[in-house]
């Protein structure tokens, strides 16, 4: 076994780990919480899903990125949010059923918009990009449904052991995460670096500040809840974007890993004095 697999494996079963630990906590009531509320679930998915796209589409447009940075742009707005938020939206002030409501809501969402996204990206830029679900869908089975499935009968069926699971599932999975994406960042670092330039750090930034700004703008009457709809419209499924994109490109595949990766780090960086900020009450 290579060090990119044993890294791979890593990486997976700290999220899967992380996500178990969120799932003894939740309810079977709580995957549901936004379809009861509508008004709310369309605020939310308006701004996954269309005005995060769109804008991203029309920048891509504007500043004719490479190709392969384009495509892990575009598939980023369309992909669901990473399993990892769940708890960070929680902190963030957001109510739990708010967000793992969200996470099940984009996960099916995403589904859709990514074949239309990849279909607005073929008629852009002249080339035809199919989408093949497989990947897509394996991906997000094996760190969202199967996990939060097992978290959620473990809470069900042995309850005593729910505040156990909960703390060292959650620790143990996120030193597992840090770990390999610390190593995957410094065996990548190379390819990372090499997007720096042109302006693509610029345009991630761009991206990101917008994306806080729509959710904190429609994430809803709950404070928290607005501050985890823009950290969710912020942060995307890196995991989704690359098998998607990797399937377009395979031949820039050091590329697809070095921007996702940027995109990334840049993410994680402007959440968290955004986080400060709301924390501290000054937020709108």
């Amino acid at each position: 076994m290579d060090a990119a697999t044993i890294i791979k494996l890593l990486i997976i079963c700290g999220i899967m780990l992380n996500v178990i630990s969120i799932g003894v906590r939740a309810r079977p009531a709580d995957a549901l919480a936004l379809v009861r509320q509508p008004a709310l679930a369309a605020r939310a998915m308006l701004a996954m899903f269309v005005l995060v796209p769109a804008f991203v589409l029309l920048l891509t447009v504007w500043l004719d990125p490479p190709r392969p940075v384009a495509a892990v742009l575009l598939a980023l707005s369309v992909a669901p949010m990473p399993p990892l938020i769940s708890n960070k939206e929680v902190k963030a002030g957001g109510e739990a059923s708010y967000a793992i409501g969200l996470q099940v809501l984009a996960t099916a969402f995403s589904l859709v918009a990514m074949p239309i996204m990849l279909a607005l990206a073929g008629m852009i830029f002249g080339k035809q990009f199919p989408f093949e679900p497989t990947a897509m869908v394996t991906v997000l089975a094996l760190t969202v449904a199967v996990p939060m499935a097992i978290g959620m009968a473990i809470g069900h069926f042995l309850p005593n052991v729910i505040p156990i699971v909960a703390k060292w599932g959650s620790r143990i999975g996120m030193i597992g995460i840090a770990i390999g994406a610390g190593a995957l960042v410094l065996a990548r670092w190379g390819d990372i670096a090499a997007r720096l330039g042109g302006g693509t750090l610029v345009i991630c930034i761009v991206i990101i500040a917008f994306a806080l700004l729509v959710g904190q703008w429609l994430g809803g009457p709950v404070p928290g809840n607005r501050s985890a709809l823009a950290i969710t419209c912020a942060a995307r499924h890196p995991g989704v974007a690359i098998s998607v994109v990797s399937g377009l490109f395979p031949e820039d595949a050091a590329a697809i890993l070095g921007m996702t990766g940027l995109f990334f780090l840049t993410s994680f960086a402007m959440t968290i004095p955004y986080l400060k900020w709301r924390h501290r009450g000054d937020g709108l």
